[in-house]
């Protein structure tokens, strides 16, 4: 998890955006993944299965940077955590990348 993930501001802005989302499914709305457009699923316990992701990786913590999606892939859409977890793998393999040089063999 990203110190985004840790500070006050995100814990803010995904509080609200469940509140929000837990109160338009009490009102019979539905609710749409920002990503693809799709319903969120309900679970067995008539809730609202998703996870609140960032509609700009580089962008803030504020609520205009959040928005309902997928929790895991589902027909068309990568879910917030699979793409996290590519993000994530991108900056630690560029990471690793910039340590390691190729020497070639002085006598090849």
């Amino acid at each position: 998890m990203t110190q985004k993930h840790r500070s006050p501001e995100w814990s803010r802005t995904t509080r609200t955006i469940r509140s929000q989302v837990r109160a338009a499914h009490a009102r019979g709305d539905s609710v749409g993944c920002w990503r693809c457009g799709g319903l969120l699923p309900i679970n067995s316990e008539n809730q609202v299965v998703f996870d609140v992701g960032h509609l700009d990786p580089n962008g803030g913590e504020g609520i205009d940077n959040a928005a309902p999606e997928h929790r895991s892939k589902t027909g068309q859409c990568v879910g917030n955590r699979a793409h996290g977890g590519k993000l994530g793998a991108a900056i630690t393999n560029a990471k690793r990348n910039t340590n390691a040089t190729f020497k070639p063999i002085p006598w090849a």
